[in-house]
């Protein structure tokens, strides 16, 4: 069996040094022709681009266009828009008072947070505020129901929940789920930037 084995791998070592030696057949045009029976490799798309001297622990996605916070009145709450207006970055965070984690998150983002003190605001949303309780019927005052329009806009269906906006009103990071103090801290750095 160890015969069989061996003679096996040799063949295929054998395979691969001709594939991968044979020489290389041009055609008129200057383009290397590729080898019979080899298929050629097929390059991904570049997940993310990194600009020079950029941050390569964390870059943008090349193909995701900036994404503007909404501005609606009729959807976002009116600390949101004040912020905005002003050119304060935010971090805004929604969260569930009744779990552990956001617990452990709002620790993490005061955390990285303190030493930014003044550059950036956090917002922070109760998730389940907007919830009725009892009667489906009851109405939600303005500001809750916009703040629950604009959870709906963003498409936040998860807690804890963060999104960092710079002074422009750019989204530049969102995150679902728990985030370590390391990660809030860096894109604390880019939104106020």
């Amino acid at each position: 069996m160890r015969r069989v084995v061996t003679a096996l791998v040799l063949v295929m070592v054998a395979v691969s040094l001709v594939a991968c030696s044979s020489g290389s057949t041009a055609d008129t045009t200057g383009t290397p022709a590729p080898a019979t029976g080899v298929t050629p490799p097929v390059t991904a798309p570049a997940a993310a681009a990194v600009a020079p001297g950029g941050d390569v622990l964390s870059p943008q996605p090349a193909s995701t266009p900036a994404q503007k916070f909404p501005t609606d009145v009729a959807s976002v709450p009116q600390a949101v828009l004040d912020n905005i207006a002003a050119r304060k970055p935010m971090l805004v965070f929604w969260y569930d008072p009744t779990t552990n984690v956001s617990t452990g998150q709002r620790t993490e983002i005061n955390a990285a947070i303190k030493d930014y003190a003044g550059r950036i605001t956090l917002v922070a949303f109760d998730y389940t505020t907007g919830i009725p309780v009892g009667s489906s019927m009851s109405t939600l005052p303005a500001e809750i129901d916009k703040a629950e329009r604009m959870t709906g806009l963003l498409k936040v269906n998860t807690t804890p929940y963060l999104v960092f906006v710079d002074a422009s009103g750019q989204i530049t990071g969102r995150f679902a789920g728990y985030v370590d103090r390391g990660l809030i801290e860096r894109e604390v750095m880019r939104a106020t930037q």
